[in-house]
């Protein structure tokens, strides 16, 4: 089966000295695994995290595994390669994404947020606070938004979903100084949310946090191995 569709890269390992496997969540099929025979010399220095990409390839009825036959840039950064913090962002998101959308099949609403807002980074320098924006607009996004049932609550109940008064008994909640914060930026808008003062320590809680929420509520989640180097530069 061949086919030309638009993908966004979410991982890339290598296969040998000269090809790739290539992860994607694309507009057609959601997840998809493929192998890019010769892809490290061809294409290599265009295929970084969150590239949007155009991807012609076969599948054979045997395989899961796609061949890539040729792949192009359907959106070209300007920026989000060459900035640091704009790629550690991209790095962190794309790694979330692999594993939120592993084995996930096609959401074409999800995947046009996700290529808008890829150019939003690429062309946005009001960063220091959207790792925690995109993680909280995300988990709407996929169904696991969190409520606040309380506007001056003080527990998130990471199992529920919400921010309440009311410590569950048999459960893991959080319960800081960050509470409040976050109330804040769940019920503000997005240019609002990026231009908070957080200090640094209270948004490393704050994402901390929303890694754990995620554990429970997506099977598989793993902790982003790029957060301690994110962390560190935002």
């Amino acid at each position: 089966m061949k086919g030309v569709q638009q993908g966004i890269l979410l991982k890339r390992f290598n296969y040998s000295e000269t090809s790739l496997i290539l992860h994607f969540y694309t507009l057609e099929d959601g997840f998809s695994a493929y192998i890019f025979q010769g892809g490290k010399k061809k294409k290599g220095n265009l295929l970084q995290a969150l590239s949007i990409v155009e991807i012609s390839s076969y599948k054979r009825k045997d395989s899961d595994l796609g061949k890539i036959t040729e792949v192009n840039l359907a959106y070209t950064p300007q920026s989000l390669p060459f900035n640091p913090i704009k790629s550690s962002i991209a790095f962190f998101i794309a790694e979330v994404l692999s594993s939120v959308f592993y084995n996930s099949d096609q959401d074409t609403k999800v995947y046009n947020f996700l290529v808008h807002e890829i150019k939003w980074i690429d062309n946005s320098d009001t960063l220091t606070n959207y790792p925690i924006w995109f993680m909280l607009k995300l988990a709407e996004k996929i169904g696991i938004g969190i409520q606040v049932e309380h506007p001056k609550g003080q527990i998130f109940d990471l199992q529920e979903g919400k921010i309440s008064n009311t410590p569950p008994v048999d459960h893991y909640f959080v319960k800081n100084e960050t509470i409040p914060i976050l109330i804040e930026l769940l019920t503000s808008e997005k240019t609002e949310l990026l231009s908070f003062q957080i200090k640094k320590s209270h948004r490393r809680q704050i994402l901390d946090s929303l890694i754990d929420y995620y554990r429970i509520h997506i099977n598989n989640f793993k902790k982003p191995k790029t957060i301690d180097v994110l962390q560190a530069i935002t």
